[in-house]
């Protein structure tokens, strides 16, 4: 009997060291298992934050964009209207340029020798009576 019972002991002494290494595998595999996930978490931290700072900036060049749409809108629209005041200067200008040609035709005409004389004899004539 000594033998069965020695038996059991180094039997019950081997069970017990092997769930003691079981649960030393167990705790070296929860730490890792941990750790791993510790890692994941930090990981999908950073790529969160980088979403969501690549979402901010897509945001911020799309109204970056439409700000400069709308400029751009504003700016033909103001080249169209500057078009049509310089065509109205332009015009402006020929009709006084015209006016002004026209008075000079007008000036020099009245002050050739030949008009001064027949005004001077049309004036002395209309004067004596």
């Amino acid at each position: 009997m000594p033998d069965k019972t020695d038996d059991r002991d180094q039997l019950i002494a081997d069970l017990l060291e092997e769930a003691h290494g079981l649960r030393m595998k167990l705790e070296d595999f929860s730490q890792y298992t941990e750790a791993k996930v510790a890692e994941f978490v930090v990981a999908r931290k950073a790529l969160t934050e980088e979403r969501d700072t690549e979402r901010r900036l897509h945001e911020l060049s799309k109204h970056d964009l439409e700000v400069f749409r709308h400029r751009q809108v504003q700016m033909q629209h103001d080249l169209i209207e500057m078009n049509s005041m310089l065509q109205a200067l332009e015009e402006r200008i020929a009709h006084l340029t015209k006016q002004r040609d026209n008075a000079r035709r007008r000036a020099r005409a009245s002050e050739s020798p030949l008009v001064v004389r027949f005004g001077a004899r049309l004036r002395r004539r209309l004067l004596r009576r």
